[in-house]
């Protein structure tokens, strides 16, 4: 049998990721106004009404979402194998790059999402996670741990 990851990767990627990705998913979905003022604050003016074609595309960013929480909350545990599971983590890599660049000019700085000095609590919650993932993610293919 193949060794089990370690404790933080299985509690992360496990538990943590999927829930914040099921989470993200509902405000994307029944909240898209407010997944936007979390996301793109302070750019986002927020006493604007979402339109049809954004509450469309936020629809559908929801259906990753739910398909990235599940995938991983699921996969990872199916296999100990730790070759699928990086395959996974690669996968998830990818989508963290093009999900982190896609912030690239939002929040009122151009490089807002990789400013942590300038982020409130809110803000702490979307890109926070989405950097500690990307770096756990980086130490589970590098072998960190492994």
């Amino acid at each position: 049998m193949a060794p089990r990851a370690p404790l933080l990767y299985h509690i992360w990627f496990h538990y943590i990721e999927p829930f914040c990705a099921l989470n993200g998913a509902y405000l994307a979905y029944f909240r898209p106004a407010a997944y936007l003022q979390m996301t793109l604050a302070p750019s986002f003016d927020s006493t604007s009404e979402v339109s049809p074609a954004t509450a469309y595309v936020m629809q559908q960013f929801a259906a990753v979402l739910v398909f990235f929480g599940l995938v991983e909350g699921l996969m990872m545990r199916m296999t100990n194998d730790l070759k699928v599971q990086k395959v996974l983590m690669l996968c998830m890599f990818a989508g963290d790059f093009f999900y982190l660049t896609a912030l690239h000019g939002q929040g009122g700085s151009e490089w807002y999402y990789a400013q942590p000095w300038l982020w409130d609590g809110t803000a702490w919650g979307v890109f926070g996670s989405s950097w500690i993932s990307l770096i756990l993610r980086c130490g589970f293919l590098a072998g960190v741990g492994l």
